[in-house]
């Protein structure tokens, strides 16, 4: 009897010591977990103001507006992260930083330190981030992730008279223009991907009725279409004694529309005819196309973005399967190689086809296109959108199994109506 009393004993403070020594162990991960959720919208800043006339309140009062500012300031370029920064920087300069201070929820002083007639101060600042997010969806400032904008340019050079364009035959294929060198390191530096038109050009035949420097909207978009662009960027450069003129605006290839439109008038220093293709036309049109396009690459962004953000259920159909592993294979390379995809959901089997609901960020023909355009699909396939909308791909058995490898990376055949 007795030994049995002690053994409960002793089960009971094991039971309790284990308990004790597991709320000791948690606790200071609860802690932890607890801080860095805090430090999540939580910013450190600085601010300096001048002691004026012995007045130290004042200059105290003025380092934590600054501190403040700052504080709010580094937190918002943080959030939307470097490249929405710059892509979108106009609007957070002008729309929502200034008043942006709305947005802390409290503050404290940490240290303060006056240095002769500089009064500093170190400050902890909680943000709001519900209301800074509600500012920049407002703003139109573009958060969401998606894949590099694809452009290519048709952009025309004129001066002294002289008009040149890339596009007027095979000769002039050969090399970028200054115009274009400088457009694509602006464009670059914004995270677009460019088309480049000499690793891999237009067929001469694709472009001998373009005679014109300037192309109808339906050639330009059958230009881009054939070189893979999401969007091309069109227009002229003008160089004309002491001004610079730049015209362009941007089409989406996929809707058939222009989206962006801009125009800059600049003054330069006036450039030798032999200089006019040396390095001092470049540095001569570097900062002009800056100024440019930190207006025109945002807009090309939020149009585009809207199509990725815009989630559609597309009726997907894999037809000419011999076996049903096919499906399987296709499903998963939709949902892990095509970027946009969130879902595939089979619905019906018939014969030798499987349909499935794919929920897709982007309409069929942008589906199509990034399914066709993969390097590595899981088998060569051929492509029909029907005119009920409804999209349909076949194994392409044009391809054998010995030739599969080879065929890897060609240009797999599409057809519409």
């Amino acid at each position: 009897m007795t030994k049995s009393i002690l053994e409960r004993r002793e089960k009971r403070f094991a039971i309790i010591f284990y308990l004790l020594s597991f709320i000791f162990l948690c606790t200071p991960i609860s802690q932890a977990e607890t801080e860095a959720d805090q430090k999540k919208n939580e910013v450190l800043a600085i601010g300096a103001g001048t002691v004026v006339k012995g007045n130290s309140a004042l200059a105290k009062k003025k380092a934590v507006t600054q501190a403040l500012k700052k504080g709010v300031e580094n937190y918002i370029t943080t959030f939307v992260g470097a490249q929405a920064a710059v892509n979108s920087f106009e609007r957070l300069t002008e729309e929502i930083i200034p008043g942006a201070e709305e947005a802390v929820e409290n503050f404290h002083i940490l240290a303060e330190h006056q240095i002769g007639d500089r009064y500093m101060v170190l400050i902890k600042l909680r943000v709001n981030e519900e209301v800074i997010g509600e500012r920049l969806r407002s703003a139109d400032v573009v958060l969401t992730e998606a894949p590099p904008i694809k452009v290519l340019f048709l952009v025309s050079e004129t001066s002294k008279g002289h008009t040149s364009y890339w596009w007027r035959g095979e000769d002039t294929l050969q090399e970028l223009t200054p115009f274009e060198l400088t457009l694509h390191k602006a464009f670059q530096d914004r995270g677009f991907s460019l088309i480049n038109r000499i690793m891999n050009p237009p067929n001469v035949e694709q472009i001998r009725d373009l005679k014109s420097p300037e192309l109808a909207d339906h050639h330009i978009l059958r230009l881009g279409t054939l070189l893979g662009a999401d969007v091309v960027v069109l227009g002229q450069g003008v160089i004309g004694g002491e001004e610079l003129t730049l015209t362009l605006r941007a089409l989406d290839v996929q809707g058939g529309k222009e989206i962006c439109r801009t125009f800059r008038v600049e003054p330069v220093e006036p450039l030798e005819q032999e200089q006019l293709a040396g390095d001092r036309l470049l540095e001569a049109l570097r900062e002009p196309v800056n100024r440019l396009t930190a207006s025109l690459c945002p807009c090309i962004i939020r149009a585009v973005s809207k199509q990725h953000a815009e989630v559609r259920h597309l009726e997907v159909t894999l037809t000419g399967m011999t076996r049903p592993g096919q499906f399987w294979s296709f499903r998963d390379f939709l949902k892990n190689e095509i970027t946009g995809v969130e879902s595939v959901i089979p619905s019906r089997i018939e014969g030798d086809s499987v349909s499935a609901t794919v929920a897709f960020q982007g309409d069929g023909e942008t589906f199509v296109n990034r399914v066709m355009g993969h390097e590595n699909p899981p088998f060569p396939l051929h492509a029909v959108q029907t005119e009920e909308g409804k999209l349909v791909f076949s194994l392409d058995y044009r391809v054998s199994d010995n030739d599969f490898g080879k065929a890897r990376g060609r240009n797999r055949s599409k057809s519409y109506p």
